[in-house]
């Protein structure tokens, strides 16, 4: 991956997050989404090899985003999948 990255992956503060069980289920779903878009895509990404970094930037990215107040599943995945568009190469 370090030959690819254009950027880094923000820190965020998660000491006090706490999410209730439907934001979990929203969370889980916005990550759902964007993995099937990354797998879907074929691209350098979608690789084995490459899988468990990528979730875990889909994945933060998302949480990120819900702590700053956003909660539509969908606009979770896309704001992950162009993150992750515009800091990765695939």
């Amino acid at each position: 991956m370090s030959s690819g990255a254009r950027g880094h992956v923000h820190h965020f503060n998660m000491t006090n997050s706490s999410f209730d069980p439907e934001a979990i289920k929203m969370l889980a779903s916005a990550f759902d989404g964007a993995w099937e878009a990354v797998q879907r895509s074929g691209g350098t990404l979608s690789r084995p090899s490459y899988a468990g970094a990528i979730r875990e930037i889909l994945a933060k990215r998302i949480i990120e985003m819900a702590q700053r107040g956003q909660t539509n599943p969908e606009r979770l995945s896309e704001d992950a999948l162009k993150f992750l568009a515009m800091n990765y190469r695939d």
